[in-house]
């Protein structure tokens, strides 16, 4: 149970905090962070929820010679939990869950600065680490949805300027510069470094989701300003490198079969998406029906007399 797991996760924070030198640490660190993929997969959102909710409790009382051991606690838990994460299903569904333990959690609004600002300096590192290289942009966006309601809700600038230079300017800039290379292709994931994203569709869901947050009327009035600039930026990107929301939504749109006839040219794509009825669907219900010509008249015409002035 989550009471269960709360006295559970305090003992081994004490254990934490007696434990000493950095081998030791690195060591102990590594074990309890490691703890989530001995249980079922039915338990481990909680134990994850349980245990963001204990460093958001015990922050405070952490003095300064212990807070590096406890920062890498957090970086293994972090990393470990999207392991698991990972090594199941991977889908949007599973992925919004997992964003859900985190917006209660390390993205809280009511959480500890410290940990907000440790949050938003880790959390792409994280993500480029253990996503797999194929991760959905809908996985993306959902995993980063925590950190983008956090920006828009929170009051401390210092954590809106946190999150724009550790978050969103990276992946603005590497969405950019992953123009160079085949558009919609994978980045490295699974390693440090590595994009891990389709980045130029990633960059174009990325601007339309800052610009809906920023139009929320629960939007921090302080923040929407600059949310508005970081759409601006992301939307300038995007149109560089010609990722616009209507050629990924062509690019998206189903393609006639090899040898049914004359290729569809993009004229033709273009009508399809804005849900015109294709020649196709009108042959299926039966064809459009042609006005008859009338029938001729044997009445004879008046012949217009011309007057010579």
């Amino acid at each position: 149970t989550e009471l269960e797991l709360s006295k559970m996760w305090k003992a081994l924070f004490y254990c934490m905090w007696h434990s000493d030198k950095r081998p030791v640490q690195a060591d102990l660190a590594e074990r309890l962070s490691a703890l989530v993929h001995a249980l079922p997969a039915e338990k481990r959102p909680l134990f994850t929820r349980v245990f963001w909710r204990t460093m958001a409790r015990e922050w405070h009382g952490i003095d300064r010679l212990r807070l590096d051991k406890f920062y890498m606690l957090m970086r293994l838990a972090l990393r470990h939990s999207l392991r698991a994460l990972c090594a199941d299903a991977l889908d949007e569904q599973s992925a919004t869950a997992f964003a859900a333990l985190l917006q209660d959690g390390l993205f809280a609004s009511g959480a500890p600065r410290g940990v907000q600002l440790f949050g938003l300096d880790q959390y792409l590192t994280a993500l480029r680490g253990e996503l797999p290289a194929d991760a959905a942009p809908a996985v993306w966006m959902a995993l980063l949805d925590p950190p983008l309601l956090l920006l828009g809700a929170v009051a401390d600038p210092h954590v809106l300027q946190r999150g724009t230079e550790q978050l969103l300017n990276p992946l603005i800039e590497a969405g950019a510069e992953g123009e160079a290379g085949e558009e919609g292709e994978a980045g490295a994931g699974n390693g440090e470094g590595g994009e891990g994203a389709p980045l130029p569709r990633l960059l174009c869901e990325l601007s339309e989701r800052l610009f809906d947050l920023a139009a929320d009327p629960r939007t921090a009035e302080a923040n929407r300003q600059a949310l508005y600039g970081l759409q601006r930026r992301a939307e300038q990107r995007t149109e560089q490198s010609g990722a616009s929301a209507a050629r990924l939504a062509e690019e998206d749109a189903p393609r006639p079969r090899q040898g049914a006839g004359k290729a569809v040219g993009r004229g033709e794509k273009s009508r399809a998406l804005r849900g015109m009825m294709s020649g196709d669907a009108r042959k299926a219900s039966g064809g459009l029906k042609r006005r008859s010509a009338p029938a001729p008249s044997n009445k004879p015409r008046k012949q217009k007399s011309r007057h010579v002035a």
